[in-house]
């Protein structure tokens, strides 16, 4: 589990103040939720996560601004146009040289659909990016795993992004020529940034996958068991095939064995931690 470091707190409040603008367009508001972030991020311990500011930046705009949501809107224009293309990405993948690995890369350009660290979000990156390289290319091992794998344990991220999970995991299921007999989707209990919540399963039509249910995760202070919790951390060890997607994951679960990361690499230090460059597309097998 990675810790803050002290540009983490830069870059949080970057996100802190786009966050409030959404939620409100009251310069006074704006002032006073960002005064309340700046004051809450003093009383870090340097054993925080990432993920723990983001959620700090949460309960702050709730407080000051009684928005719940504040990417409500964005999450639903992302989830549509992602979903309107849905069938054409299909098309483009199932008719390529290797579907699957044509999959991961929509997958993990679908990453690039977050407003935490992104002031504007470009709808068409997935299919500008499907192109690149994987800077960490641990397909061989992936590959073998889902065809001898059972069930999965899908830890998703982002809205819009997740209709790209969606995709993956069917062609997974064409792939193997028989579908999971399990599919467990891990969702956050609540609103945050732009992560997907059942509200964005539900849009999407992630349920009308086989087999899928649904694990939600949060902070701990709602009825969902926290992201940093011994029960979240055990869960890969009664599935198959475990897959994080997004650097959020990544920096909360990077010391765990046997799972599958895919992601972009956002900042400097988790592109320095993973020796590659900002952008890169990441698919990373732990070991173990």
């Amino acid at each position: 589990m990675l810790r803050i470091r002290p540009e983490c707190l830069a870059c949080s409040l970057s996100s802190a103040i786009r966050a409030i603008k959404h939620a409100t367009e009251d310069p006074e508001v704006q002032r006073i939720a960002a005064k309340k972030v700046a004051e809450e991020f003093g009383k870090v311990t340097w054993n925080e996560t990432p993920l723990d500011l983001s959620y700090i930046i949460q309960r702050v705009v709730v407080e000051i601004t009684g928005v719940k949501d504040p990417y409500l809107e964005a999450k639903k224009l992302g989830n549509q146009a992602a979903l309107s293309r849905y069938q054409e990405a299909k098309k483009l993948v199932m008719e390529s040289d290797d579907p699957l690995r044509a999959a991961i890369k929509f997958s993990i350009a679908g990453n690039l659909i977050d407003y935490g660290p992104y002031s504007k979000v470009d709808l068409e990156a997935p299919f500008q990016s499907i192109s690149h390289n994987l800077a960490i290319d641990d397909y061989d091992v992936f590959r073998r795993r889902v065809m001898n794998s059972d069930n999965l344990l899908y830890f998703v991220d982002n809205s819009g992004e997740i209709v790209f999970d969606k995709l993956l995991i069917d062609v997974m299921n064409e792939v193997k020529g028989k579908t999971f007999s399990k599919v467990s989707l891990v969702v956050k209990e609540s609103p945050l940034i732009n992560d997907a919540t059942m509200d964005d399963v539900r849009e999407v039509r992630l349920l009308d996958l086989p087999n899928v249910d649904i694990k939600l995760v949060g902070d701990g202070k709602g009825s969902a068991p926290s992201f940093k919790s011994g029960e979240v951390r055990a869960w890969p060890r009664d599935y198959d095939l475990t897959i994080m997607k997004g650097q959020g994951n990544f920096e909360t679960f990077e010391d765990l064995e046997d799972v599958f990361f895919l992601l972009v690499a956002k900042c400097p230090m988790v592109s320095s931690i993973l020796g590659v460059k900002e952008r890169d597309f990441i698919l990373k097998y732990s070991g173990g």
